[in-house]
């Protein structure tokens, strides 16, 4: 019997504190017939910035009892309303992943809790959303858009979650001095604690377009801005730092993260009927099964639209040849 090494889960941690617009809880069944309660909560931090939070639980624990989660859950979605001030401090980020109708991989950053406390009239309400977490290091490039550097940097990486998995993740570095540090410190394959911002907010802009005759056409333009903005972050932690992740059994979740994947399209494909449908280059690309760790090539864009890699190769890693 062999005692195999496991990846340790990364420090993982939301903070949301805001009022409530709307509270989107259920309760419902799996296939299989067990009893759950799912659903979103969405929490305003300020006039422009609104979070929504996602919560899950079965009803019954595996000894049939009734889940502590589920019924805290349940009170949320019975007794928290629209204007109700809370408090969010055991929240974490995930992936929502899926197969699209086009046979790619959809993957959007999802915050979620099993924890929601209202604020008290006695305690200090503080509006916020941040986030801490600790991430190896896939690259660190300077942000490009419309061809020009935007003073920004962006890090991507990944973020062991629990059961030895990995997830891909981004951040952004605005801070002109922060920048400097993370280009010039931060490197492939090394463990960095990030803290900072989550931005989720739609700008509106409206412009007028002058017509032939009569009065001008009023333009609205929605743009939502998604980010997790960094304020600041550790050095990299030593080698033989006891938290720092091994690269070998990164590159292990990597590689069973990549069969996972596949795995969904199969079963997606199985399901539509074997159809097979055109790629296509959104967002749903940015996080397909390629190698996250591959050689930069400055200023160029994958086919594949991969952000981890510019040379668009999938992940092909071995025991004697790991991506760090």
């Amino acid at each position: 019997m062999t005692n195999e090494k496991q990846l340790q889960e990364a420090e993982n941690k939301v903070h949301i504190e805001g009022t409530i617009v709307e509270v989107k809880i259920e309760e419902d069944k799996l296939q299989d017939g067990r009893e759950v309660i799912k659903g979103d909560i969405e929490i305003q931090v300020d006039e422009e910035s609104t979070h929504t939070v996602s919560m899950f639980s079965m009803k019954y624990k595996q000894d049939k009892t009734l889940n502590g989660i589920y019924k805290g859950i349940l009170t949320i979605k019975n007794d928290y309303n629209s204007g109700d001030k809370v408090r969010i401090t055991q929240g974490n980020v995930r992936l929502n992943e899926y197969i699209g109708q086009d046979g790619t991989l959809k993957s959007n950053p999802q915050i979620n809790t099993n924890f929601v406390n209202r604020v008290k009239d006695t305690d200090v309400f503080e509006p916020k959303a941040t986030f801490a977490f600790e991430m190896v290091v896939a690259n660190v490039k300077e942000e490009i858009k419309n061809e020009e550097e935007t003073g920004r940097a962006i890090i991507k990486g990944y973020i062991p979650i629990y059961g030895g998995e990995v997830i891909p993740f981004e951040t952004v570095v605005s801070d002109p001095n922060a920048v400097n540090y993370v280009t010039s410190n931060y490197e492939k394959g090394q463990t960095v604690s990030l803290h900072g911002d989550i931005v989720n907010q739609t700008i509106v802009t409206r412009r007028e377009i002058e017509v032939g005759f009569g009065d001008p056409q009023e333009k609205i333009d929605r743009k939502t801005i998604r980010e997790y903005v960094v304020k600041g972050g550790s050095a990299p932690y030593e080698e033989d730092d006891k938290n720092a992740f091994d690269p070998q059994l990164v590159g292990k979740a990597l590689k069973v993260r990549e069969a996972k994947i596949e795995a969904m399209k199969e079963k997606k494909k199985a399901k539509d009927g074997g159809s097979g449908s055109k790629k296509d280059s959104g967002f749903g690309n940015q996080f397909d099964n390629k190698d996250p760790f591959g050689e930069d090539n400055k200023n160029t864009k994958s086919k594949n639209n991969d952000p981890f890699s510019d040379d668009g190769k999938p992940i092909d890693i071995s025991d004697d040849d790991l991506p760090f």
